[in-house]
Order: structure tokens, then sequence, then C-alpha cells
């Protein structure tokens, strides 16, 4: 059951001349069509202690693809554990850093 960040996001036909000018400089594109914004929402503090949270240690080789896998089956939740510890992505986790792997995952996709 791989649940995509970008499922139901739709999709569109970006024409704005400023992106064009840069993006299409120099390569033979003529359009192009992307995701557009999907509101992610960061669940209530209620919502949070009622989920298991499994703490964690960052260490120097950890990624998230390996720990989405190791918790989840599957490599595809990584944006999860990033975005429900307030991170962009593992460049933003430092060596030492405590953050936590929400569980169920089928509860914590439903906010998303």
């Amino acid at each position: 059951m791989t649940y995509s960040r970008y499922h139901n996001t739709p999709i569109f036909l970006n024409e704005d001349q400023n992106y064009k000018n840069v993006l299409f400089r120099g390569r033979d594109i003529q359009q192009t069509y992307q995701y557009a914004l999907k509101a992610l929402y960061y669940p209530s503090a209620g919502a949070i202690a009622s989920f298991e949270n499994v703490p964690l240690v960052w260490g120097a080789t950890d990624k998230l693809y390996n720990i989405s896998n190791q918790y989840y089956g599957s490599p595809a939740y990584w944006w999860v554990i990033a975005f429900y510890n307030k991170k962009a992505s593992e460049a933003e986790f430092k060596v030492g850093d405590i953050y936590f792997v929400p569980m169920p995952l089928e509860e914590i996709l439903g906010y998303f």
C-alpha cells in the first residue's frame, strides 16, 4: 500500500513567463507540467499523543528511506518521518538529534 505524497494532487501546465525564461533557455522545451502545492497539516498535540512515537537518535550514516523501510516496510514513506519531525529532508538532521517515527502508518497518513 504505497501512499505517495502526490496522491490526489492536481497537475497543471505552468505558463508563467518568468519560469519559462529561466527553465527553457537553451533547452528544447516548449511547455512543462508540474504538481500543484498540496497543503500538509501537522497533527494536533492530541493526535500526536495518540500515536506510538518511536524515539531514535540520528546517526552519521542514517538515511530516511532506510528508517522508513525498517518501520513501515517501504522506503516510500521517508517523507512522513521528515515531516513529522518538522524537517524538509535528512540534510536537516544532525548526528545526535532525537527524532520520532510515528506509528501506526495508516493513522498518521490520515493527517496528511
